[in-house]
């Protein structure tokens, strides 16, 4: 046996997931070592540093092109992350449509990493990358499709100043994602099955209508910016009149322009929303699971 591997056993790193197991969630992946979460938009580059002790640390954001940020920061990233690992969250050049009848199965995630087009079929292209949500009781799922050429372009960059990414993954699918677990647990106790739920980040926006427990129309927009109220609003308000009058409508919101956030719940209040949004929302779910 080598010495390093010696080392290794002695010291329990040997029982520890390996850092690239995309099967193991990110905290237990890096637990004990400082990691970095970084949320590409548009024109703009948020970031977060989380501890050896698991606490996020500060962070920053900066405008502008992101392969111009980021070997403008890479000497502050590298200090935050041991071996360079972090999390990537894109928020441009991607889509969420609903589908039924998609593959389920506790495989089924890993197989859309390795091998998507045994999972989507004929709606599989080799120019995206895939993630899914299913509906927890019914044939519906929500599938993003996100760019390759730009997620590729995001990894190459960060590889180039010593940043490697651990996962990535896209912010506002993870937070619809979120937001519709924490809901179907709260209507398996009531009795409303009709609802709308909206979910921006980083100026991106979904929106879901679910009618009598079913899905029944998804509606997404990436890369729209921070002064897109009136867009979204013209995105939404449709939807929204979809469900029966009285039904709960959810907002979340996660992203630097607290203007755009304030501006959109405004609205939204005014026809009854609650907003599940909480503070760090984002970068805990990406940096926890």
């Amino acid at each position: 046996m080598l010495l390093d591997e010696i080392k290794s056993v002695l010291s329990f790193a040997a029982f520890k997931p390996e850092a690239d197991d995309a099967s193991v969630t990110w905290s237990k992946r890096f637990e004990g070592r400082k990691t970095l979460l970084i949320n590409v938009s548009r024109n703009q580059t948020s970031w977060r540093g989380i501890n050896k002790k698991g606490r996020f640390e500060e962070g920053g954001v900066m405008e502008g092109e992101f392969a111009d940020i980021a070997p403008q920061r890479a000497d502050e990233w590298r200090m935050l992350a041991d071996g360079g690992w972090c999390v990537v969250s894109v928020n441009n050049r991607f889509i969420v449509s609903l589908e039924n009848n998609m593959m389920r199965g506790d495989n089924c995630t890993a197989l859309l990493r390795t091998n998507p087009r045994a999972v989507l079929g004929p709606k599989y292209d080799r120019g995206k990358r895939y993630a899914i949500c299913h509906h927890p009781d019914t044939t519906a799922s929500m599938l993003l499709a996100c760019e390759e050429s730009m997620v590729k372009v995001t990894e190459d960059v960060l590889k180039t100043i010593g940043i490697r990414p651990g996962r990535v993954c896209c912010g506002l699918f993870a937070l619809t994602e979120w937001a519709i677990h924490q809901l179907h647990g709260a209507q398996r106790s009531s009795a409303s099955q009709n609802m709308a739920l909206i979910v921006a980040c980083e100026g991106s926006i979904a929106v879901l209508v679910q009618q009598d427990g079913q899905w029944k129309e998804l509606r997404c927009r990436s890369g729209l910016g921070p002064d897109s109220v009136e867009t979204s609003l013209q995105i939404i308000t449709p939807l929204i009149q979809k469900v029966p009058q009285g039904s709960p409508i959810y907002f979340v919101s996660e992203g630097q322009d607290a203007k755009f956030r304030a501006e959109l719940f405004l609205h939204l209040e005014r026809l009854g929303a609650s907003d599940m949004t909480q503070e760090d929302l984002l970068w805990r779910i990406i940096g926890v699971n």
